[in-house]
């Protein structure tokens, strides 16, 4: 009899060790994400490590369940309404040892917004194991695609300290690569006065390139100006300050010549709202330093145009003509005095003006009259390219927001797009 009990003892315990593991216990849960398009953060997977790697064999993407994933943009670029949860989640499983990573289509780290305007946050559903649920507050650690891997200092110049970020493209070994070109991104108004971080992760202004495996370096400056708001080209001391901050950029850019970091014939600018106008002024400043610039629905430091009445037509395209002949504010060592500009090389840099034909924050007519002043002075190699309604909404930005033409801009790498222009001169 003793020895029955014996044999059915242990015959349990090889069941119960055979059998199905228990529930999960989870170590970490670590959020792969990347900066999208309108100040949002998205999330790509979802890595959940577990002490027991027996609890998360056999798992499938059939057991899993996304809730509140939406996508970027401010609406559904099919319907034009507000955005969705997927309905295919896009879910892929793939399991390392005790670690499960969840991939799927990216969605928007802070959820969606109900009938009420509440957030709804996102959850990831684990059928199998309710121990595997994910929501925001599980996460333990957040990686950023580009910009975790991104050099973050300061800098002084022509008697300002600025801080930036800058991405460096480097080989299979993690080397960073040398003699690559540069895209020196300009900020726009709602970014001044922010955080490096906050103005870095406002658009794809840094990671835009990099995510289209283009080898080019990224910098952006944290731009401590007051909103230089409309017709400041009436005060001269905003202008001197955009002007002072595009010589220490200049400066800086200098120093990564120097050291072999980036290649002094292929630097390019760009920049929208106004970033667009500072990228006008930075041009005007150095014309010879530049090889192309794309100024993005460009504000107005160089003459008054939005906000102010037009007194007979053309007189702004006059007005700019007349203001790309005359002087910009440059450091000559000891403070920003006025110099000449150098008209030739500033209309010999080729250009390429992009806007939303419905914007009503910084209107149409300053790429019109930009375009049209420059053509005049005898640029040859401009183009422009107007966006409209249906185009902006297919990368999510109805009519009423179509200020916002930097999304479509810093995403489209299609023929004949600025994009495609700016990478085929690198």
């Amino acid at each position: 009899m003793k020895k029955l009990s014996f044999f059915v003892c242990a015959m349990c315990m090889a069941l119960v060790s055979c059998g199905a593991p228990g529930p999960a216990q989870v170590e970490s849960v670590v959020a792969y994400t990347r900066v999208g398009d309108i100040n949002n953060v998205m999330i790509d997977a979802i890595e959940i490590t577990v002490s027991n790697p027996r609890s998360i064999r056999g798992l499938k993407a059939e057991d899993f369940d996304l809730v509140n994933n939406i996508p970027d943009g401010f609406v559904d670029p099919a319907t034009g309404q507000a955005p969705v949860p997927y309905q295919n989640d896009g879910i892929v499983v793939t399991r390392s040892k005790n670690t499960l990573r969840i991939e799927a289509n990216s969605f928007n780290y802070r959820g969606r917004r109900g009938q009420n305007r509440e957030t709804l946050g996102w959850e990831l559903i684990c059928k199998a194991d309710a121990n595997l649920n994910v929501t925001t507050e599980n996460v333990t650690d957040t990686r950023l695609a580009v910009l975790d891997d991104c050099v973050k200092g300061s800098f002084t110049y022509a008697g300002i300290t600025r801080e930036y970020i800058l991405h460096l493209p480097k080989d299979a070994e993690g080397n960073v690569k040398k003699n690559v070109p540069l895209l020196v991104w300009q900020i726009g108004g709602g970014e001044y006065n922010r955080d490096l971080m906050t103005a870095a992760m406002a658009n794809r202004c840094i990671v835009s390139l990099p995510d289209a495996d283009v080898e080019c370096a990224t910098l952006m400056f944290a731009i401590a100006n007051p909103n230089y708001s409309y017709s400041a080209s009436l005060d001269p001391e905003r202008i001197k300050l955009v002007d002072r901050n595009n010589a220490l950029q200049m400066a800086f850019i200098d120093t990564l010549i120097a050291d072999g970091i980036v290649d002094g014939q292929k630097l390019f600018c760009a920049g929208a709202s106004s970033g667009g106008g500072c990228t006008m002024r930075f041009m005007m400043q150095f014309p010879d330093r530049f090889k192309a610039a794309i100024p993005c629905c460009a504000m107005d430091p160089i003459v008054p145009i939005h906000k102010a009445e037009q007194k007979y037509d053309g007189q702004f395209e006059d007005d700019l003509v007349k203001a790309f002949q005359a002087e910009v504010y440059k450091w000559n060592g000891e403070d920003m005095a006025l110099a000449p500009i150098d008209t030739e090389a500033f209309c010999r840099l080729p250009m390429f003006f992009v806007h939303a034909d419905s914007d009503t924050t910084c209107k149409v007519i300053s790429s019109h009259v930009y375009y049209g002043a420059r053509k005049r002075l005898g640029a040859q190699d401009d183009k422009i390219q107007i966006f409209d309604d249906a185009y902006m909404q297919k990368f999510g930005i109805p009519k009423m927001i179509s200020h916002f033409s930097w999304v479509p801009l810093l995403n489209d790498y299609s023929e004949g797009t600025a994009m495609d222009w700016l990478v085929k001169q690198m």
